[in-house]
């Protein structure tokens, strides 16, 4: 390398380093908390007012890929591989396995990411698709800290804070860095900035966020993950205060909604303080919202029963909160005892069927090729002081183009989940403030 261009290699780096670290270095910093709602807030398609949610496998996908034999075996593997972690962190913390504080567990292996999130960050704002996750409490995003050259014009899957007018450096700095492995050996890593989130109508400045510099490919066209976790105070989660429900508490005073689309279905939605309110209309009847000081961002319930045809199955009696509601789990985990005696009930009403192979973690299947008019068993879910009647599609799993049926629940240890095959077509409020959450029919 001659003088000239070591010199300009050198000017270079300089030039980013004082970029990235230093843009907007004088201004006041509050991070997440002077939410404003736009004079005029362009408008998008979809939902006018909150973010828009497309199945990943759905005719509206950003992915543009449709569900197959193939996407389907990998769901229902990828799912398994996030249970697994759910459970290892869980029973881990449980037993007081000290985390490491510069390696913290804010997010569990992605799993299938089967519901993609519109999400619009910086300035000019940009729109990135993200996967939906309840179990995690930080949103990442694919970043290239320091860009040569222009700014591109097309959309792409990449954050460049340097693109932004309103990019800041987090308040964490110096020691903002982040690095997670997860159990399918995925892994992301960076450090934490701020910039402007819009949840339209409004505006979330300082929003802060992981810029991953690094990251493995199992995320597929998604850019990152769009975390709803409660978020924590705790000691042992030093970046819990990042998350989105925690930093727009003063707005949306910690409640938002969600319903998640089927595949065949365009679109679902999520939405934020008293729009969630609004949009999810509820009954008045609410489950209460369980706090597990073990593991303070997850939505823990109290599933007490479930009632498949006109047999109800209670749950085994805990001294502590066992049922979690996730997003990013796809097939809904009960107890092996609970399980055995669901999956028993479900094929003496199904015995009218020719029985078929197993699909994967599925073991409970039948052949419906010929049978037009089939009947699945009706099945409620029995929370404490809450009923919800599952829709057909939430209680069976098919593939795309097969005859082949299984019933849409799996056992497990002693831990229960309700996943997204489960709260597909439901409006989900879950009211953090007033540690409540209501499950209604919704509208996607």
């Amino acid at each position: 390398m001659t003088g000239s261009s070591a010199l300009m290699a050198i000017g270079h780096i300089f030039f980013c380093y004082i970029l990235f670290f230093s843009f907007h270095a004088n201004k006041p910093f509050v991070y997440g908390t002077g939410v404003v709602e736009k004079q005029k807030s362009r408008a998008l398609p979809g939902p006018a007012r909150g973010l828009k949610v497309f199945h990943r496998f759905g005719p509206s996908s950003p992915s543009g890929h449709k569900k197959s034999s193939a996407t389907s075996s990998r769901v229902l593997v990828q799912d398994e591989r996030r249970v697994k972690d759910f459970y290892s962190t869980i029973y881990n913390r449980e037993r007081n396995v000290r985390i490491r504080a510069h390696d913290p567990h804010f997010g569990h292996t992605v799993g299938a990411g089967n519901y993609i999130i519109e999400v619009r960050l910086g300035t000019p704002a940009r729109t990135f698709n993200l996967i939906l996750d309840t179990g995690s409490y930080a949103t990442w995003v694919r970043c290239q800290p320091c860009l040569q050259g222009r700014c591109p014009e097309q959309q792409e899957k990449m954050y460049y804070p340097s693109c932004s007018s309103t990019y800041l450096k987090a308040p964490c700095w110096p020691s903002c860095n982040y690095s997670q492995s997860y159990y399918d050996k995925s892994y992301s890593s960076g450090f934490f900035v701020l910039d402007t989130l819009a949840i339209e109508p409004f505006q979330v400045p300082n929003f802060a966020f992981l810029c991953a510099q690094n990251y493995s490919e199992s995320f597929g066209e998604a850019s990152g993950i769009l975390a709803l976790g409660q978020g924590s105070t705790s000691t042992s989660e030093p970046f819990g205060v990042y998350s989105l429900v925690s930093q727009t508490a003063t707005t949306f005073d910690k409640v938002f909604c969600h319903c998640l689309p089927t595949a065949e279905n365009s679109a679902g939605y999520v939405y934020f303080g008293k729009e969630a309110l609004e949009k999810c209309q509820n009954s008045g009847t609410y489950t209460p919202l369980l706090t597990n000081p073990g593991n303070p961002s997850l939505y823990y319930v109290n599933l007490i029963a479930i009632t498949i045809g006109k047999q109800r199955l209670e749950m085994p009696s805990v001294s502590s909160p066992r049922t979690i509601i996730d997003s990013g789990t796809v097939i809904s985990r009960l107890p092996s005892s609970v399980y055995s005696k669901l999956s028993s009930e479900f094929k003496e009403l199904m015995s009218n069927y020719p029985v078929a192979s197993s699909d994967g973690i599925l073991d409970t299947c039948y052949d419906l090729q010929g049978h037009y008019n089939y009947t699945i068993p009706k099945m409620v879910l029995h929370f404490e002081n809450l009923d919800v009647n599952l829709d057909q599609i939430a209680v069976t799993w098919r593939r795309e183009n097969s005859s082949r049926v299984c019933l849409a629940f799996a056992g497990a240890d002693d831990l229960t989940i309700i996943g997204s095959e489960q709260l597909q077509k439901l409006n989900v409020l879950y009211n953090i403030q007033d540690r409540k959450v209501g499950i209604e029919p919704g509208n996607c």
